[in-house]
């Protein structure tokens, strides 16, 4: 049997070799096995090891960032809460205080990079593996009030 990605001969039973199925990733949204290169560079560990993030680079242009300029003018008006100030989350109505750089991010609408404003981590990243679906967040929310039943 041949691996489906470089042609060689494989060892295992899957469609890989082994060499290429270490150098794959399956996409969380489009399901895909592809090489982990089609997959963007997400942070470097103290160890030196590189995650990458869950999504390929097909199904993350979707994605559009904040525009600079918008981003600066709703920062001359709403200026990011100083480090070791409290910050209120809009969200889930915490209050921290701010410790690190990126405990309080500018939340944005992901398809028009509209600015919805100041959150934390926690939130904007609930909100983003959610899709900023409002479907999948009232399954969610009918799946934790014990509502949302699955039988299999």
């Amino acid at each position: 049997m041949k691996c489906t990605e470089c042609g060689k001969n494989k060892t295992t039973q899957g469609e890989f070799c082994e060499s290429c199925f270490n150098e794959t990733k399956i996409c969380r949204r489009c399901q895909q096995r592809k090489s982990i290169f089609e997959f963007q560079k997400n942070q470097k560990s103290i160890a030196g090891k590189i995650s990458r993030r869950g999504e390929c680079q097909d199904c993350r242009k979707w994605k559009k960032p904040i525009p600079m300029k918008m981003r600066v003018e709703y920062e001359k008006t709403n200026p990011m809460p100083p480090l070791g100030k409290p910050f209120h989350c809009p969200v889930c109505e915490k209050t921290i205080i701010r410790q690190f750089k990126n405990d309080v991010v500018l939340d944005h609408f992901h398809l028009n990079g509209e600015i919805r404003g100041w959150i934390c981590r926690q939130c904007n990243s609930s909100i983003g593996m959610m899709d900023e679906d409002v479907n999948i967040l009232k399954r969610a929310i009918k799946w934790i009030q014990g509502i949302l039943h699955i039988f299999f």
